[in-house]
């Protein structure tokens, strides 16, 4: 687009009340001036949908950074790319998977219940306290096998 159709649009847009950033604009908001439990609701958000997304998120920004640190984004992120049985396990995923059950994340929660109550050859029946606590969060499988047992 040429110059002055750009800045033709944008008297358009400003005389309708929208506004448009020609290139070296900025905007004057910024990151740092977003209050850090928004920020934290937003990475939260964003790892409860994709451990991927969040990985790339934590890598955009500092601050992005800094707020995937808190518990809430811990209990919501998605564990859906880790398989339930670790065959292969290496440390960076055995940290982030401790860390998720030390934060309490629902996922991890059932998992790790599962794992406890139908291991093999024996099982242990404190699973049932994981499975319980994924229920009570509203975790729906764990809803099921818990009211099943």
């Amino acid at each position: 687009m040429t110059t002055s159709r750009l800045m033709k649009r944008a008297t358009i847009n400003k005389r309708r009340g929208r506004h448009t950033h020609t290139n070296g604009a900025s905007s004057s908001t910024t990151i740092k001036s977003l209050p850090k439990d928004l920020l934290v609701e937003v990475v939260a958000t964003v790892a409860s949908h994709s451990f991927n997304d969040l990985h790339n998120m934590k890598k955009c920004c500092r601050d992005f950074l800094d707020a995937a640190e808190d518990n809430l984004v811990w209990q919501r992120v998605s564990l859906d790319k880790f398989p339930l049985i670790q065959w292969n396990p290496n440390d960076k995923v055995s940290s982030f998977l401790k860390r998720c059950r030390e934060s309490e994340n629902v996922e991890s929660l059932y998992r790790e219940g599962l794992l406890e109550y139908f291991g093999y050859p024996s099982g242990n029946i404190d699973g049932l306290k994981s499975l319980k606590m994924a229920a009570q969060k509203g975790h729906k499988e764990a809803k099921y096998v818990y009211g099943t047992r």
